[in-house]
């Protein structure tokens, strides 16, 4: 049986609303309207297994997953939600060992997913033009224990990029279009590129800009919409509220050089 040791991670489940994912440090308190948590009161306990707050509420621990490190991080910018976070890495076909490269990193939700995946073996350049944003994705990324995966950078990708052959790329910039040629010259050949766009104005023009170039293929676009449901005797439907609308993925692979074949010619019919 797995037990809780001093620097694991914990996700502390009270009820829906209140779940905090802590790393155990001894002397540390968790406070909340439900009463607070001794750190010290989780070490040695499995997980699992349910404690007390110091008002009596009871509370589970549990080992925490991928999507509750990304949901409970801190914020200092709109972040990726997990739905499209996770088509975005299954698209990209990234897995241990991969290189990848991400700009735009904000508050680093998207950040801790790769990371999560690319294993002790990959690394995960980020770029940010805000200093703010990094020290906040810094900070989530040490908390969910990712941080060595990482290599951050205050760097403006629009106007310079320079690192080593990459196996894919996530963009998450106001004006992608402008960043293609620079990411281009980083991606291997056959490698993909996951643009997320908020609004179809910047789908079209992203789009456009991605067979203008010459250097990209198979271009796609997605939307995702997530609806849970609420299960009770007699009564199962969806929950009244739903995550609609959040981003639109774009995806392109890296061809191996430039085509002089117009992009709406497919040769093969």
């Amino acid at each position: 049986m797995e037990v809780v040791r001093e620097g694991d991670g914990v996700l502390i489940y009270i009820d829906e609303k209140r779940k905090f994912v802590v790393k155990v440090q001894r002397g540390k308190i968790l406070g909340t309207d439900k009463g607070y948590i001794l750190h010290d009161q989780l070490i040695g306990q499995p997980y699992g297994s349910f404690i007390k707050t110091s008002r009596g509420y009871t509370a589970l621990l549990l080992k925490p997953l991928r999507q509750d490190y990304v949901t409970s991080i801190r914020r200092v910018t709109q972040i990726i939600y997990p739905k499209d976070a996770a088509l975005m890495i299954y698209l990209s076909g990234i897995n241990p060992g991969s290189r990848v490269g991400e700009a735009g990193v904000g508050s680093g939700a998207l950040t801790v997913a790769i990371a999560s995946i690319i294993g002790d073996n990959g690394i995960l350049y980020g770029f940010d033009v805000s200093k703010k944003a990094l020290e906040c994705a810094r900070e989530n990324l040490e908390k969910a224990g990712l941080l060595h995966r990482v290599i951050l950078k205050e760097q403006d990708v629009r106007m310079d990029l320079n690192v080593e052959p990459l196996d894919s790329f996530f963009l998450d910039i106001p004006d992608p279009w402008n960043a293609l040629v620079n990411v281009s010259k980083v991606l291997k050949p056959s490698s993909t590129i996951l643009i997320y766009t908020p609004t179809i104005n910047q789908v079209e023009r992203t789009v456009i800009a991605l067979q203008n170039t010459g250097l990209f293929r198979d271009v796609r676009v997605y939307e995702l919409l997530l609806r849970e449901y609420q299960v009770e005797p007699g009564a199962v439907r969806p929950l009244t509220r739903m995550i609609g609308h959040t981003g639109y993925i774009i995806f392109a692979r890296r061809i191996s050089q430039v085509s002089t074949l117009n992009v709406q010619d497919n040769s093969v019919k």
